[in-house]
């Protein structure tokens, strides 16, 4: 069973594959290591923190069709409300669902090894990157079109962790890192 319901979750976005891999990418920048921050919220005893952790996790792997994590996000939230003690087993396994969906959610982005060369994706001209640039430049979100269409050429030309960066500043429509990061290429 695969951790995300992909068709529902390109239901959830009208069909709009360059939007879910948007919000693929800003879930993985977001949440990589809530339950990290849920358990660290328990431990200083803030469970107004904590159920606020629960309940953005809810909502976050609602919105990219993560069932089994929502569904478990949910139960935390709940014994949280009701000012019930959770149970490590239980913060087990939202951890270990979470790493699932983390890596699911990885290969989604990361797209098939090498990328696929019929797509176009590959090939990245210098022409690519000054039409990105200048679209960062001016604030444009179709920036995120270009990053989504180029990605294995950007991927590899940037590497992984600056591409990582990249995707995470334009996801956060934060134009100016975005720049910087492109520029140290």
């Amino acid at each position: 069973m695969q951790a995300l319901d992909t068709a529902a979750g390109l239901d959830r976005m009208m069909g709009d594959q360059a939007m879910y891999l948007r919000v693929l990418i800003r879930f993985r920048s977001d949440y990589a290591d809530k339950v990290a921050h849920l358990r660290a919220a328990l431990a200083a005893g803030d469970d107004t923190l904590a159920y606020r952790i629960a309940h953005t996790l809810k909502g976050a792997a609602a919105m990219i069709e993560a069932r089994v994590l929502r569904v478990l996000a949910m139960e935390v939230e709940q014994l949280l409300r009701a000012g019930r003690p959770l149970d490590a087993a239980l913060l087990d396994r939202l951890e270990a669902e979470l790493a699932r969906v983390m890596a699911q959610v990885e290969s989604m982005v990361a797209g098939p090894a090498g990328g696929s060369p019929e797509s176009g994706d590959m090939l990245l001209a210098e022409a690519d990157l000054a039409r990105l640039h200048s679209l960062l430049d001016h604030g444009d979100s179709s920036a995120q079109d270009v990053i989504a269409k180029k990605r294995s050429g950007l991927r590899a030309r940037l590497g992984a962790a600056r591409m990582a960066e990249l995707e995470s500043a334009v996801a956060a429509f934060d134009y100016e890192r975005a720049l910087s990061v492109l520029g140290a290429a």
